[in-house]
């Protein structure tokens, strides 16, 4: 790009944001070119607190984003870091909320935001740098020239389970990791790895209590250990190798005594109700004896247990699913 063709690409995105938001509110996107951490945490603020806030998208998302990305090499070395971790939130979003009318608007900026991506110094891009790249994965098919020049910069990227998650997002052979010796790296290969072997991986990596960590401070930020569940019960588990279901069929109460709520997918195993027959008998009433025995579900009548195990052909009452439990016992 030539410097006359910077300066107007620098123009244009200083008069569209002046257009969009207040002056007070460029004033503080202005503190992201200047080299002060202490004023940089106000624009910090703005980006995170009113640009987007606690999973929300704003009709200032779309102009805030356009600026990111057309001045992103201008930014202060910290703010650049700052930036794209903002742009990796507002891709997960969208992803995860694609139906949203923001979210639609925005998707609409995903070839410039990749590109944008790419042509910056990876270094100044900070360890968020491949999972902002991977959170804009999903809206491009494996075989798109751009995934091809993306896949080629994660590759030159140190490995770990943000960049190997990018890898697998964008079509990546991820296959390789499966037994590495960081977990991190494991996850997310198994994450995206839907053969025998990554099947297997990720039951092993399901079943290990580090996990939920893992996937929610490296891999996926802005994710959930349920994301990992979902895509496990979503896969063929019916011709899996004995060691593995043995695994499997311990895994739902694990999880159940272990992570936070990520029991509600394994219904979708069970051999009664609404259930495949994935889990046998015996793992069944297991599986549905931990419920039935873990208070935190029914405090207060949880409307969310009520609901899940409704929609799996289940009594939603603790009384009937007790007795339920028992029957496949005797």
């Amino acid at each position: 790009m030539s410097q006359e063709e910077q300066q107007k690409r620098n123009d244009d995105a200083w008069t569209e944001i002046c257009a969009a938001i207040s002056s007070p509110e460029v004033e503080l996107l202005e503190l992201l070119i200047k080299d002060d951490s202490g004023d940089l945490n106000e624009a910090v603020e703005y980006l995170f607190g009113t640009a987007v806030h606690q999973g929300t998208l704003y009709d200032i998302t779309l102009p805030v984003l356009r600026f990111c990305i057309r001045m992103l090499d201008q930014f202060s070395p910290e703010a650049t870091e700052w930036v794209v971790v903002w742009i990796q939130l507002v891709g997960s979003i969208i992803r995860d909320f694609p139906e949203d009318p923001y979210a639609i608007q925005l998707h609409k900026e995903n070839v410039s935001v990749v590109e944008a991506l790419l042509a910056l110094d990876a270094k100044k891009g900070g360890e968020y740098y491949t999972r902002a790249l991977g959170a804009w994965a999903w809206y491009f098919d494996a075989e798109d020239e751009l995934a091809y020049r993306v896949r080629a910069r994660l590759r030159e990227y140190p490995v770990d389970g943000g960049t190997v998650a990018a890898l697998g997002a964008w079509g990546g052979d991820t296959s390789a990791y499966l037994t590495s010796d960081d977990l991190g790296v494991r996850t997310a290969a198994a994450f995206h790895d839907r053969s025998k072997a990554g099947t297997a991986a990720l039951i092993e990596v399901l079943s290990d209590p580090k996990t939920e960590d893992v996937w929610e401070q490296i891999i996926e930020p802005d994710g959930r250990i349920d994301d990992v569940v979902e895509e496990l019960v979503a896969r063929d588990l019916s011709g899996i190798a004995e060691a593995e279901r043995a695994r499997l069929e311990s895994l739902p109460v694990f999880c159940l005594s272990i992570y936070y709520q990520p029991w509600e997918p394994f219904l979708q195993l069970i051999n009664i109700g609404n259930g495949n027959g994935v889990l046998n008998t015996e793992a069944t009433a297991r599986f549905l004896g931990a419920v039935v025995d873990d208070d935190s579900l029914w405090y207060n009548e949880n409307p969310y247990t009520t609901d899940a195990l409704k929609k799996a052909g289940l009594p939603s009452s603790r009384k009937e699913l007790r007795k339920l439990v028992k029957s496949m016992k005797d």
